[in-house]
């Protein structure tokens, strides 16, 4: 994970505790917060040793994940019709935020059929699960990739995850808001006006590192392209539906998932 997408991550975070402190929200919260961030700095730190160039290796771990993402869609925490949540040590996680975004950043790097197979198997559990928001990210991401890299890899995976977006849009989706969790810029903005921008101001500087890495003409643009695509369709979806904002709200699920897909910049 390189120190700017870091202090980023770190960045966010604060503006997120300045909103829920303001707004009342149990310690505990931030200091979950904090803790994931911890979390995620140290490991994607330990990601950078892994050589994840190797095919085989970025491939099977995609595949592992597009599993665990079926696996939740199967047993995982059904709420409302939707089982997108599994429980350790009495958290509430979700896999796909975790999980989805560190694949899709790799993938950018490491476009091998075996990856693809891994994301076209992820669309179909998050079509199954139903999350309309993560297979609108999958989507993004993807498509991100696709305008740089025109290979038959994301080709196929892009279509199969515009396939499980459109299963979602199909799907009824009655999950109802969790307070400090979804519609936090809502929510802040009706609590004070400062607030509200400090919600939009850790939105923000979630996409400086894209925003940095394509300005300053790097080589490997379709890495950074396809992390502000699936942070963006991240934040776009949880302003405008019922799903976690990440970073900013309460939640470890976006804090560790950034961080993991922060570590495929720094290579």
């Amino acid at each position: 994970m390189s120190v700017f997408a870091g202090l980023c991550a770190a960045t966010s975070v604060t503006f997120g505790a300045i909103y829920l402190v303001a707004a009342g929200a149990p310690r505990l919260y931030i200091l979950s917060n904090a803790a994931a961030l911890a979390v995620g700095v140290v490991a994607a730190s330990l990601i950078r040793r892994v050589p994840l160039r190797n095919q085989m290796l970025a491939g099977a771990l995609t595949v592992v994940i597009g599993l665990l993402l079926l696996a939740t869609a199967a047993f995982g925490i059904r709420i409302d019709g939707a089982s997108r949540w599994v429980r350790v040590a009495g958290i509430s996680l979700q896999p796909s935020l975790i999980l989805l975004p560190p694949a899709i950043a790799h993938f950018a790097r490491n476009r091998g059929w075996l990856s693809s197979i891994g994301l076209v198997i992820a669309g179909v559990g998050l079509a199954m699960q139903p999350d309309r928001a993560m297979a609108g990210t999958l989507a993004a991401g993807l498509a991100a990739i696709w305008l740089h890299r025109r290979e038959p890899p994301v080709t196929v995976a892009l279509a199969a995850a515009i396939g499980a977006l459109a299963a979602t849009m199909l799907s009824p989706d009655s999950v109802a808001p969790v307070w400090f969790v979804e519609q936090v810029v809502r929510s802040a903005f009706a609590f004070h006006v400062l607030t509200g921008l400090a919600t939009v101001a850790g939105l923000a500087t979630m996409l400086m590192p894209a925003t940095a890495g394509l300005s300053a003409g790097t080589k490997e643009r379709e890495v950074f392209a396809a992390f502000g695509a699936i942070w963006l369709a991240v934040i776009t979806f949880a302003i405008v539906g019922n799903y976690p904002t990440p970073l900013v709200g309460y939640g470890s699920s976006a804090i560790l998932g950034y961080c993991l897909s922060a570590s495929a910049l720094a290579r």
